[in-house]
């Protein structure tokens, strides 16, 4: 799209040049540039070993995982981000996925007014595809970096509201306190995910469904600045530290999912253009695209609070239940209860309205004689 920026996107990028105009080491601290570089540089690991070819260009997708912020890029503000409360669609389960659909309701203008991100990391995915297939090894490598930064930007909550710096509910500032200074004193205490990548069976359902996901967390980090700054309203050491208190969790789960999601764009568009290699590259590998035993992994995070996913792998068509337990085996919540095709799959538990305490989680494929059975134990800390 090549449009002159409205109103209220030229406010956002504005807010972000005032976030990129700070010090060389303040900006060392911006989401837009650890935090990226942290994401894409551990995605890599989370690409199945038929994709080690990744492992040789890690640098280069770290280094250039920002380019995306930097004034030689060409692209557009609204590319980073997706006002979701500015549709009352979005609530009502009735928001149309498909971009055409929506400009058909509001207008080429207010879409762009209110960001594109979802459909820049669906765009970006297709076209890493068709780049491998065509064999264009040179751009390959810059575009899966750019889909990084996207798929970063849009798994940063602040990113998907029209409250982007606070301005609606008095909390002016906030993005660069949130996603600047807290990030950045605390990145390295993110741990890594236990999970591993998957290839989306459709790549806008997974953006938005993801984004469902982190969406409430806006309201979190509202909140925590609230309850930070009537204790430090100078945004001090305080205040951080009361911050990082309140958000480490959420952070941490946003995070960990950028780089799952990641990867899973990434080998999702190498398996779509049919698994091309890069020249120079041999086949080395046992082709486990499709898994060749059932597997339960992980759920992460763990401990969790409220969000956990648990992804599991099946080798052929199967009945699938995937049951949540207490300790004293009832049950506690039924999140798959039907038949699911050969692949892996993940689904997320809101625990929400569940007390704090261990859980466990089983995965059985029917039927039982011929099935498999795992169970595994998480902890729900509230």
């Amino acid at each position: 799209m090549n449009l002159n920026c409205t109103a209220k996107q030229l406010g956002k990028v504005l807010s972000l040049l005032l976030i990129y105009s700070l010090s060389a080491d303040a900006k060392d601290l911006v989401w837009g540039f650890n935090a990226h570089r942290y994401i894409n540089i551990h995605a890599v690991d989370y690409l199945p070993e038929e994709m080690s070819f990744f492992n040789s260009h890690r640098a280069f997708l770290e280094t250039n995982s920002t380019y995306p912020d930097s004034p030689a890029d060409p692209n557009p503000g609204y590319f980073h981000y997706f006002d979701i409360d500015f549709y009352p669609e979005f609530f009502n389960g009735t928001f149309p996925h498909d971009i055409d659909d929506l400009i058909a309701i509001y207008g080429l203008s207010t879409v762009i007014d209110n960001g594109t991100v979802p459909w820049i990391v669906e765009e970006w995915t297709d076209s890493l595809s068709a780049l491998m297939a065509a064999g264009d090894w040179d751009n390959v490598w810059q575009i899966a970096a750019d889909l990084g930064h996207y798929v970063a930007d849009s798994h940063e909550p602040l990113h998907l509201t029209l409250n982007f710096n606070g301005g609606v509910t008095g909390n002016f500032g906030i993005h660069s306190r949130y996603e600047t200074q807290l990030i950045g004193r605390h990145l390295a205490e993110i741990s890594l995910p236990g999970d591993t990548s998957i290839v989306w069976e459709n790549i806008i359902d997974s953006t938005f469904g993801y984004i469902e996901l982190l969406y409430p967390y806006v309201d979190l980090i509202i909140a925590a600045d609230d309850l930070a700054v009537a204790v430090d309203p100078d945004y001090g050491n305080t205040y951080y530290d009361l911050l990082w208190t309140e958000l480490d969790s959420i952070t941490t789960d946003a995070v960990q999912r950028g780089i799952i999601d990641l990867a899973s764009f990434w080998r999702t568009a190498w398996v779509n253009a049919g698994k091309p290699l890069p020249p120079g590259v041999s086949v080395n590998w046992e082709d486990n695209s499709q898994p060749n035993g059932f597997r339960l992994y992980d759920s992460y995070p763990n401990p969790f609070n409220p969000l956990t996913t648990i992804s599991y792998s099946i080798p052929k068509a199967s009945n699938v239940s995937l049951i949540i337990y207490d300790l004293i085996g009832q049950e506690v919540a039924r999140l798959v209860d039907n038949k699911k095709p050969a692949g892996q799959h993940r689904v997320t538990w809101d625990a929400t309205d569940i007390a704090s305490g261990v859980y466990l989680y089983r995965l059985q494929v029917s039927p039982p004689t011929a099935g498999f059975v795992q169970t595994k134990k998480m902890v729900l800390l509230k």
